[in-house]
């Protein structure tokens, strides 16, 4: 059998440069509580998925001392959370400006079928909210 075919994906983990920022940034800007916090690492329950930010100087085989290169300017990857409807993304615009969170890109309709908003974490990772446009 297939690796992607044995478990469901468990966690995502974030590799940040400072914890404290990160977990004020998830907890106050976006709701989420932590669940077990320990020297570098904490982590997020968000309906089935575990949420993990790693502080780069306490990730397992990472050497202590040397912090982790700053990215170029592209994104390596994007967390997407599928919300009910278009309106709903809009909605949640709405809600990060509120909580001073900087959106990268407001809602837009995409070729791709979806509605779209984009938004980063102060390590710089790109979160996306979306939700499918029904078919005319």
């Amino acid at each position: 059998m297939d690796f992607s075919q044995l478990h469901a994906i468990s966690d995502i983990c974030l590799l940040v440069q400072n914890l404290d920022r990160s977990i004020a940034f998830y907890t106050e800007k976006l709701g989420f509580t932590v669940t077990r916090r320990v020297e570098g690492f904490a982590a997020f329950n968000s309906r089935g998925v575990c949420l993990v930010v790693w502080e780069t100087g306490h990730v397992p085989d990472e050497p202590r001392t040397t912090p982790l290169a700053p990215r170029d300017a592209g994104h390596p990857a994007c967390l997407s959370v599928k919300l009910p409807s278009p309106r709903e993304v809009d909605q949640m615009h709405e809600t990060l400006l509120a909580r001073d969170i900087a959106v990268r890109r407001p809602p837009a309709d995409y070729p791709w079928g979806a509605r779209c908003c984009y938004f980063a974490d102060p390590d710089d990772y790109l979160w996306e909210v979306y939700a499918e446009i029904p078919s005319a």
